[in-house]
């Protein structure tokens, strides 16, 4: 089956890399879309192993049109009975760029009559009730080139399971994973995230570094397909289970100025079973005391809207930029929407990359200490 897997701009290359080391054959990547083949059991692995991506379609048809009635046409062709069930709730979204095709709410309407269509022929009946599992698609069309998508995620990757609470301006865990990612940590190195907040760049530390597969606390909408084996389901959820490393000791040291914080990263960490794995500490940034040799600071510090705040955040990028200045055999990965932060620390990064944090477009700095000794 041809599949894609979205996600959010800044992290296609890490996503590709992370379908390629699980083994399926890319097909190509454009603009936080990457295509991919992949077999049922594939499919489940995508949905269960990727960390940064966001969903994972599987893609039904592919053809160019330029008029309503081609797009009718071309869904009421589709073989969707191999996907589709009889008694599914079908959910169409759309979205159309520089194409003759562009009203949504139309492209909405006539893919949802072509889809019956096709399925009153496919299945011999006439009526419909759609009380069964969702099957939720998009019809996109870009450059007239119509695309249409079924989910077999549901509630977006990001959404793992673990964060029974998040305080204010969470970072995706996708996107704390991206980040990880784009790092040198390996599991026999010191991570430190000093503003940790709900502990999500810790947590996704801790469950990179066990192998722990992302999606195991949660289900996806391909459960309820009808073309997927929940035997098939069971058999990849078990092997995933089976992989988790729990060899070795990990140096993961998560701190926050906020005790209310530090109580919801615990709480959140015990949720994905890597409690042991993290040492949390109530510290102010100043004081915090970064001991390990070679050690990697990954971080989302706070900033604020305000002036007030703003100020505060400067004065908070100087005390960061300070005590890089006294750790130069460590790595530090700082994520941030403040403008100026490299004249704020006093350092340019040796990389930068424009990553979204939500919304918030933010720059990732890298800045790249030496690795450690060869073993």
């Amino acid at each position: 089956m041809k599949c894609v897997a979205t996600t959010t701009f800044g992290l296609e290359a890490v996503c590709k890399r992370e379908l390629d080391d699980l083994g399926f054959n890319i097909l190509k990547s454009d603009n936080g879309k990457i295509y991919f083949e992949a077999n049922v059991e594939g499919l489940i692995h995508a949905n269960l192993y990727l960390r940064t991506a966001d969903r994972v379609y599987l893609v039904l048809g592919t053809k160019k049109v330029l008029s309503f009635d081609d797009l009718f046409d071309f869904v009421k062709g589709l073989d969707l009975k191999r996907y589709l069930a009889d008694d599914g709730a079908f959910l169409i979204d759309a979205n159309s760029v520089k194409s003759k095709v562009y009203s949504l709410r139309d492209i909405q309407s006539i893919t949802k009559k072509a889809l019956i269509e096709n399925l009153k022929v496919a299945y011999r009946k006439d009526i419909f009730k759609e009380n069964g599992a969702n099957h939720r698609m998009i019809m996109q069309i870009q450059k007239d080139e119509a695309e249409l998508l079924l989910d077999s995620t549901g509630d977006a990757l990001h959404k793992r399971g673990y964060r029974i609470d998040q305080g204010k301006a969470p970072i995706k865990e996708t996107l704390a994973a991206g980040m990880i990612k784009l790092s040198f940590y390996q599991k026999d190195r010191a991570l430190y995230d000093p503003f940790c907040g709900a502990g999500t760049i810790p947590i996704e530390a801790a469950m990179i570094a066990r192998n722990i597969a992302p999606g195991l606390n949660r289900t996806f909408a391909l459960e309820a397909f009808k073309f997927v084996d929940k035997q098939v389901v069971k058999k990849v959820k078990k092997e995933a289970y089976q992989a988790i490393d729990f060899e070795g000791e990990l140096k993961i040291y998560a701190s926050d100025i906020d005790p209310n914080m530090i109580a919801i990263a615990k709480e959140n960490a015990i949720e994905a079973g890597v409690d042991e794995d993290i040492h949390f500490e109530l510290a102010k940034f100043e004081h915090k005391i970064f001991d390990e040799p070679f050690g990697i600071i990954i971080t989302n510090p706070p900033y604020g809207e305000r002036l007030t705040d703003q100020d505060e955040a400067m004065t908070l990028y100087h005390d960061i930029g300070k005590k890089m200045r006294t750790l130069p055999d460590y790595s530090v990965y700082i994520i941030s929407s403040l403008p100026g932060v490299e004249k704020l620390l006093k350092r340019n990064a040796e990389r930068t990359r424009v990553l979204y944090n939500g919304n918030i477009k933010s720059r990732y700095y890298q800045y790249l200490g030496p690795r450690p000794p060869q073993k």
